[in-house]
């Protein structure tokens, strides 16, 4: 079974999860690969913190932690925040939109009391609790809470998200170093992230430049299913050369 990286990492660490380890062999008898294909794959997971490389096998060190939110809010703030002012002009009242549980998508969420009449969902607690002060009305998606990110996860989260149909949802990204697309650190949110995406009539990344030089784990969506990038000055030229030739790039400065 031939698949490109991206999408055999995804299932490495989702058939990891279930096995205590598996071997190099059985993984490239399984994607019909090579073993020094796997090899690749397991330096590539173990190098983002998701697996240990063991001889010959691996096993799963963690499903994915982050950064507490309140941590991650004030890290380069000030490109958030002329990121959040862009975003906003994308959004029209009365509309129905999705914020993502990332940092910047929160300061968007901050915003949002200068729109009326929105219908905003989000798997974000920190969010919510913005937005349910404003002349807005928040729903929030289903799931247990993850005590660092303050974001809604578990089992039931897909089948919660996949039924709303977003003017525009603004999507966050764990890095995009080594990626074709926005990324996450925690496989479970891959399935939901990826029907926002495609759900939605409008889809937008929203990521400072400090992105470009980290790393998620796993890629949700390729920079063809994005509608536009919106992230500040500091993008690499390569990395904008190579972007925009998929999706829009919005500068914010």
């Amino acid at each position: 079974m031939e698949t490109n990286s991206n999408a055999r990492r995804n299932e490495i660490i989702k058939m990891l999860t279930t096995e205590k380890d598996i071997k190099t062999s059985t993984l490239a008898n399984h994607f019909g690969v090579t073993t020094e294909t796997i090899r690749k794959d397991f330096l590539f997971l173990q190098k983002n913190g998701v697996i240990q490389k063991l001889h010959g096998r691996a096993r799963m060190v963690t499903t994915g932690t982050d950064t507490p939110i309140d941590i991650r809010t004030f890290k380069m703030q000030n490109e958030k925040l002329l990121i959040a002012k862009k975003a906003l002009e994308m959004v029209a009242n009365n509309s129905l939109i999705f914020i993502d549980g990332g940092s910047t998508a929160l300061e968007i969420a901050k915003l949002l009391n200068q729109r009326d009449g929105l219908v905003v969902i989000t798997t974000s607690l920190v969010a919510a609790s913005i937005i349910a002060r404003q002349n807005n009305t928040v729903y929030i998606a289903s799931g247990f809470v993850e005590g660092a990110s303050m974001i809604i996860n578990g089992p039931f989260l897909f089948e919660s998200i996949k039924q709303f149909k977003p003017v525009i949802a603004f999507m966050g990204t764990n890095g995009l170093l080594y990626h074709n697309g926005p990324s996450s650190k925690n496989y479970n949110d891959i399935d939901v992230k990826n029907a926002i995406v495609k759900n939605s009539s409008t889809a937008v990344v929203v990521c400072d430049s400090s992105k470009f030089h980290e790393s998620g784990i796993l890629q949700y969506a390729d920079w063809d299913d994005i509608d536009y990038l919106i992230t500040d000055s500091g993008i690499p030229a390569d990395s904008k050369e190579s972007i925009e030739q998929h999706t829009h790039i919005i500068i914010a400065d």
